[in-house]
């Protein structure tokens, strides 16, 4: 796989989460080929291969995916980066797409659909869910691995650190506010439900459409209020 352009790959682990190790595997077709950052509160082992690489990082940070992924920026060389969830998966589309995007003039946000690996099998409900909140109200979220310019990141601001959750929703409409696009890849992106499974597919679902809600509508109300003034 031949990248035109450098690509900084930063991904974001939680205290006892070891779901990164799986997307070794995913990742290594681009060792060599693409700047990863591994950034956690802890520290964590790579494999030794993995460590003979000058292009893998491993950096520490505070606690937060915001603050995580704001601090791997920092220590990117690239000028696009990838936003991948430790508890991402790749389809046999997904490296062939950022290939392909990558050949272009990047201009805006981009997202994978997203479907699951796996959790209950009422997720086929939730990933059409995710195919029209992305899709048809352009409101992608972080499991959906945004990819985008340096400049346009530093356009938005980076991501939220104070924001108790929904650093990526928040983003994507600071994104709509600056009339940056954004726009999806065709291909596909696999997270983990497990946590459907855990906690309970309905309440972890309603949880999250509550949660989603709540916040985008401050974020609507803001903005029609500053286009009035």
């Amino acid at each position: 796989m031949k990248l035109a352009i450098k690509l900084s790959i930063i991904i974001p682990i939680g205290p006892g989460d070891d779901s990164w190790r799986s997307l070794l595997r995913e990742l290594e077709p681009l060792l060599s080929k693409a700047e990863i950052i591994f950034t956690s509160s802890e520290a964590i082992s790579l494999p030794k291969e993995w460590n003979e690489d000058s292009l893998v990082k491993r950096i520490t940070a505070p606690l937060g995916r915001a603050k995580q992924m704001n601090a791997g920026v920092t220590q990117a060389t690239g000028e696009v980066f990838w936003f991948l969830h430790s508890d991402s998966k790749f389809s046999a589309s997904t490296l062939v797409a950022v290939d392909k995007l990558l050949q272009k003039s990047i201009k805006g946000i981009y997202f994978f659909d997203l479907s699951f690996f796996e959790g209950p099998l009422l997720m086929n409900l939730n990933r059409i869910g995710v195919w029209i909140r992305s899709r048809l109200l352009k409101l992608p979220f972080g499991d959906q691995g945004f990819i985008m310019t340096r400049q346009v990141f530093q356009h938005l601001g980076g991501f939220s650190e104070t924001a108790l959750y929904g650093e990526d929703h928040l983003l994507i409409w600071r994104a709509h506010q600056l009339r940056i696009p954004v726009k999806p890849i065709q291909a596909l992106l696999l997270t983990s439900g497990r946590k459907y499974s855990d906690n309970g597919w309905l309440s972890t679902t309603q949880r999250h459409l509550r949660l989603t809600y709540q916040q985008g509508k401050v974020e609507w109300q803001r903005i029609q209020k500053e286009k009035k003034e």
